[in-house]
């Protein structure tokens, strides 16, 4: 059970409606901080599937401010006037951004309405739309009492693109809510629904189907080990937009083994829940990171024990220990995927042992109640409550 020592009102803003990205780590930061003790609260654009999702999880809402994109100068001012008199109104103490979007309307808040300035936190999901012109450097190391990277690799590419001073970073790990993310107690048949042999070699792709997500190169990489394991299939695991879907569908009837590829997509009604999915994968292979930054679907493969086969990219490195606790690959090359796959196939024992050392790890280490915990006094440090500790936080 978490302990919070001080009382504090925390205001978490994502400027999202939809249930995707980072909106998942955002909300379930905030639903652990408020179990933790903390008088943790959410603004998000109302009406969508965010908002829903955060009602199962008891989030308490604070509608602060209307988040959507409206970039009009009376839309912007308006907002950023009701956001701050809101932090006045309700006593806030952290005002925690989790979008670009919010980050800025926060800022403009502070500097321009606020009776009181509070410590304004911004977590970086991810790397790939990062500013570093002058504007937002001011932001990230003026305006902003802290930044958080999800990964030690984000931090090194904050502070080595200039956007950020090392003083102004801080690295803390994703989690998992292990109270939600659990298979079925009866499991389903998840091969059946999918039309999967019962002894097939099920391989995984989990990622969102799209261009940058190297989809191509694990469909190389598998024709490099289908003739050698005829037992071998392969399913992409993840969503797509139609055309990227189709372009690879495309690809796949080039292959002799197409019959063999099947895109859980094309199974999407029958209602089976994620975690039965992973969990009935026999390897999980993730080429890429997602918008969320902490690859949240790799941790959910390790601790389902699956062996995963992830990409020397971003936070991989830092979840798996190469030969340990999963397998590395370079992402943009199919010799290296096919071979990493290879070898985790070279023996069922190996593979169980590595499996159940992933979920170990994952389970001990990167739980959202340990991440509640080091955001909890992150906060108290910038209030002053705390000193500042002499490693950056993290998992490790």
């Amino acid at each position: 059970m978490l302990v919070s020592t001080t009382r504090m009102t925390i205001l978490h803003l994502i400027s999202r409606y939809r249930w995707t990205g980072s909106a998942e780590p955002a909300t379930t930061l905030c639903a652990f901080q408020a179990k933790a003790g903390a008088d943790a609260r959410l603004c998000c654009i109302r009406g969508g599937s965010l908002e829903r999702e955060a009602q199962e999880r008891d989030v308490r809402f604070l509608h602060a401010a209307n988040l959507g994109r409206n970039y009009t100068p009376w839309g912007i001012l308006a907002a950023a006037r009701s956001l701050a008199r809101c932090v006045a109104r309700e006593r806030v103490d952290i005002l925690h951004a989790h979008t670009q979007h919010d980050h800025w309307l926060a800022a403009l808040a502070q500097a321009f309405f606020a009776e009181k300035k509070v410590a304004l936190i911004r977590t970086l999901h991810e790397t790939r739309m990062v500013r570093v012109g002058r504007v937002w450097r001011r932001i990230f190391n003026h305006y902003t009492a802290m930044n958080i990277a999800p990964s030690r690799s984000a931090t090194d590419f904050f502070t080595g693109s200039g956007a950020i001073l090392p003083e102004r970073v801080r690295t803390i790990h994703g989690g998992l809510d292990f109270s939600r993310f659990r298979v079925s107690v009866p499991a389903p048949n998840v091969r059946e629904a999918w039309g999967v042999p019962k002894d097939a070699l099920l391989i995984a792709q989990l990622s969102h189907i799209g261009p940058d997500r190297r989809q191509r190169e694990m469909l190389e990489a598998f024709a490099l080990l289908a003739e050698e394991h005829p037992r071998a299939w392969l399913v992409f695991l993840g969503q797509g937009n139609k055309s990227t879907v189709s372009e690879l569908r495309e690809r796949v009837r080039s292959f002799p083994f197409a019959a063999r590829v099947v895109f859980s997509k094309d199974h999407s009604g029958k209602g089976i829940s994620w975690p039965d999915q992973v969990a009935a994968t026999d390897r999980v292979a993730l080429l890429a990171v997602g918008s969320e930054g902490s690859s949240r679907g790799a941790m959910e493969a390790m601790a389902l024990a699956r062996p995963v086969i992830g990409a020397r990219l971003g936070v991989l490195p830092e979840l798996i220990e190469d030969g340990k606790t999963g397998w590395l690959a370079d992402q943009d090359d199919p010799l290296s995927i096919a071979g990493a796959l290879r070898t985790s196939l070279a023996s069922a024992e190996t593979a169980a042992r590595v499996g159940g050392a992933a979920a170990a790890l994952i389970r001990a280490r990167f739980r959202y109640e340990r991440q509640a915990e080091e955001t909890l006094a992150l906060y108290r440090e910038v209030l002053g409550e705390l000193p500042r500790p002499a490693q950056q936080a993290g998992s490790r």
